[in-house]
């Protein structure tokens, strides 16, 4: 199995020419027609376009949970369509984070425990991942809520949490989609912050899709996806 690409190496993050298709009834419906997109280490981009136009499907493939109908994707020089389900989990669970609109807390569980959780999954001890978690939530400046449940936090808190879970394996790249849509204006633009804070701190690269063009516009990169192809828009 051929699973790594010189061309790809200083990539944390490179598809080529991606292809999608959903039935719709009796249509068939293109949704990724070649799309093309490369991340580099530490950088913000934002993918913007219609609802509809097949953005969070985009995401869904770049991180492996979608497979693609054609086309390849690189994660850390890795193609991690032609890796086994286990391969692709383990290579997500220490190269990606993912942060949803919809925090997707686990309400049974502290907000410490949440966050936790992926390093749990990845082997890491308890005391340890405890320790870790911890450090995280204390940079996303909710230490004195580590011990409350989901639904005992504000929607910005509760997507605070969700981002220092994604951050809390240091990952090479966090794919958002649509991370600030369920907040309003302000919350949004201390999530914002604190995105960015993370890009410098930690040197993590976000992919972010979202209908915010102030976000996006702010970001280093913005493409549009129209038509199923990714285009470089002019800021």
């Amino acid at each position: 199995m051929s699973n790594s690409n010189s061309s790809n190496s200083t990539s944390i993050l490179k598809a080529s020419n991606l292809h999608k298709t959903f039935q719709d009834g009796q249509r068939e419906v293109e949704v990724l027609t070649g799309v093309d997109i490369c991340i580099e280490p530490a950088e913000m981009v934002a993918i913007v376009g219609t609802s509809g136009s097949g953005k969070s499907t985009l995401l869904h493939v770049l991180g492996g949970l979608d497979s693609p109908d054609n086309g390849e994707v690189f994660v850390d020089g890795q193609n991690i369509h032609e890796l086994s389900i286990k391969k692709q989990g383990i290579l997500r669970n220490q190269k990606l984070g993912f942060v949803y609109q919809f925090h997707h807390l686990l309400v049974e569980f502290s907000a410490l425990e949440n966050v936790m959780i992926p390093l749990i999954i990845g082997g890491e001890g308890e005391s340890k991942a405890r320790q870790l978690a911890e450090a995280i939530i204390r940079k996303v400046g909710l230490i004195d809520r580590k011990t409350h449940n989901p639904s005992e936090l504000s929607g910005g808190e509760r997507q605070r949490i969700a981002i220092a879970r994604a951050m809390v394996t240091r990952p090479a790249c966090i794919l958002a989609d649509e991370p600030t849509g369920n907040l309003d204006h302000k919350t949004a633009q201390s999530v914002n912050d604190l995105m960015f804070e993370l890009n410098r701190e930690e040197g993590t690269s976000f992919l972010l899709v979202s209908h915010d063009l102030a976000l996006a516009n702010s970001m280093q990169k913005r493409y549009e996806l129209l038509d199923g192809r990714l285009q470089e828009s002019n800021k």
